[in-house]
């Protein structure tokens, strides 16, 4: 049933002797019993529901096999009558192209080109160790670490 042999069968009775008694032992099973019973009536129910709300699902589901089976023969049959990607699809109509902009650009004229006289120029290459022009050198250290 659950994977359970024999002689965890009767390991599993045997402690349910020993922890409820043999008093209160039928009743128990009785209760268990009627709890599975209604556990698996309850299971029943919510099968019988997904298959009624699934039923709707299966006459779309047959729609949509027969086009895509009449999709898949109209391929196969003449493989080079397909759309390319420019072309539209029938009956879509392309995007409307959005109207030209009369607002003025966000920079002004004068500051759209660079003049040519004001190219930047390389830096000039420092030697190892040597410190930069706009810096002045930092002051040699006493014997306790200070400037």
């Amino acid at each position: 049933m659950f994977g359970i042999g024999l002689p965890e069968m009767i390991l599993i009775l045997a402690l349910a002797l020993i922890v409820v008694g043999p008093d209160k032992l039928p009743d128990l099973a009785r209760s268990v019993a009627k709890g599975l019973l209604e556990l698996k009536k309850t299971v029943e129910g919510l099968k019988q529901s997904f298959k009624e709300e699934g039923n709707p699902l299966n006459e779309i589901r047959s729609d949509l096999d027969d086009a895509a089976r009449s999709l898949k023969t109209g391929l196969l049959e003449h493989p080079q009558s397909g759309w390319d990607q420019d072309t539209p699809f029938p009956g879509v109509n392309p995007p409307a192209s959005p109207p030209p902009s009369t607002q003025q650009p966000a920079v002004d004229a004068e500051y759209s080109e660079a003049p040519d006289d004001t190219a930047a120029e390389p830096a000039p290459a420092l030697e190892p160790g040597s410190a930069r022009p706009d810096q002045t050198p930092a002051a040699p250290a006493d014997d306790h670490g200070r400037q």
